[in-house]
């Protein structure tokens, strides 16, 4: 699970406190129903019995020392056998098998997160926790450990915590994302309803759907829900119509990359200038406004977009399919 959010929301604390490295002020951790905080009941498990791996943002390797002897420090309670046998598993894991006599300073920061990574692995956690591993890395290297990353996952039985501040990353990782905001848990669920069914305005803006309109419903006929925006009338299926009466005023969203240029005949569609253009690296970022001044962010792949001219209206498509009622 990805936890997101913006920087100083609380997720490095969140890990910290799970694996005992900081103390709440009050509340419980479990972890497979074993309680390693509670304070009730005055428990508080040291860090070293929690059986938690954490790999932190700086690696925090140890440079005195080699390698090999970082990855075996957490798992000195094994024989020099067991010991040597799980590093060099772990080296050839992290295909580190000719650097086990090296020191940190001596490595990439690509390899020096690998070695943090087998360090946490060493001792077999029930838990894993990492905090933005890849925040110091070049695009190319952090997308070959992300896919490492996602190799040792499959092999990993225990639980996996990630934080990150980026989306794309978030998703690309994880299953289920947990959503934060000023210290709260805003959503937490699998990663395609976080993405596609946001609970309110503020996780809808965190995951990247811009575009938030209210209107006023004109229609309720299940499963259809009519909504006029401005003079426009859009209508969607929302998942649930309870509580959603005629001339009611509602919030409805849509993500840029699923509003398009309209074809003859597409339902929602509407006309709108063209007022800004941002040039992305495979899709183009459009700001359309229309007549009723509501802003409509696009995100059309470059071919399309290449003939679209700043000052010219053009009608735009809202797919009903990709529309959702967003709580405040």
């Amino acid at each position: 699970m990805a936890i997101l959010g913006p920087s100083g929301c609380g997720k490095t604390l969140t890990l910290k406190s799970i694996a005992g490295l900081m103390q709440p002020d009050q509340g419980r951790i479990t972890l497979n129903e074993k309680i390693l905080y509670d304070s009730r009941q005055g428990i508080n498990l040291p860090a070293q019995e929690r059986n938690i791996g954490f790999l932190f943002q700086n690696y925090a390797l140890f440079p005195h020392l080699t390698v090999h002897d970082n990855i075996a420090f957490g798992i000195k309670r094994l024989t020099d056998y067991q010991r040597n046998k799980r590093v060099e598993e772990l080296l050839g894991k992290m295909r580190l098998q000719s650097f086990g006599h090296r020191y940190p300073a001596e490595l990439s920061g690509g390899q020096q997160q690998r070695v943090a990574l087998a360090r946490a692995l060493a001792p077999k956690p029930e838990v894993l926790l990492l905090d933005e591993p890849f925040s110091a890395l070049d695009t190319q290297v952090k997308s070959r450990l992300e896919a490492e990353l996602l190799e040792i996952q499959s092999d990993f039985k225990g639980h996996i915590l990630f934080v990150t501040h980026n989306l794309a990353e978030a998703y690309r990782i994880s299953s289920k994302i947990a959503v934060y905001e000023a210290g709260g848990l805003l959503q937490w669920g699998d990663r395609h309803s976080i993405i596609e069914r946001p609970a309110n305005k503020k996780v809808a803006r965190l995951t990247g759907m811009e575009n938030i309109f209210d209107g006023i419903v004109i229609g309720v006929d299940d499963p259809r829900l009519k909504v006029r925006l401005g003079t426009d009338h859009l209508c969607l299926y929302p998942d649930n119509l309870d509580n959603l009466n005629v001339d009611e005023e509602v919030s409805i969203a849509i993500r840029p990359e699923y509003v398009k240029l309209a074809d003859n005949g597409d339902e929602n569609a509407l006309e709108a200038e063209l007022i800004d253009i941002t040039e992305e690296l495979i899709f183009n970022s459009y700001t359309f406004q229309t007549k009723q001044a509501v802003a409509i962010k696009a995100s059309i792949p470059k071919d399309i977009g290449r003939r679209l001219v700043v000052g010219k209206c053009y009608s735009l498509c809202l797919p009903p399919e990709n529309l959702i009622v967003i709580g405040i």
